[in-house]
């Protein structure tokens, strides 16, 4: 089974998941992306951050295969 990694770009920085996921494919990944990412859109929120931010997929090749935006997440 494949690994993924969520990375999550925060303006200029990114912070990086070392462990990853093994998950099934790719659309399994965006299935996960998008709750992780809305709970980091939460969280900041309420500590006053509404800058743009992203998570980031990684495969094992550590190669970016999709972006998904958190605006809608807000």
């Amino acid at each position: 089974m494949p690994r993924y990694y969520f990375h999550v770009k925060r303006g200029q920085v990114t912070l990086f998941d070392r462990q990853g996921v093994e998950l099934t494919d790719i659309a399994e990944a965006a299935k996960k992306a998008t709750p992780r990412g809305r709970e980091l859109a939460q969280r900041e929120s309420l500590h006053g951050f509404r800058h743009r931010a992203g998570t980031i997929i990684i495969d094992n090749d550590w190669e970016t295969i999709l972006e998904l935006p958190l605006e809608d997440a807000w």
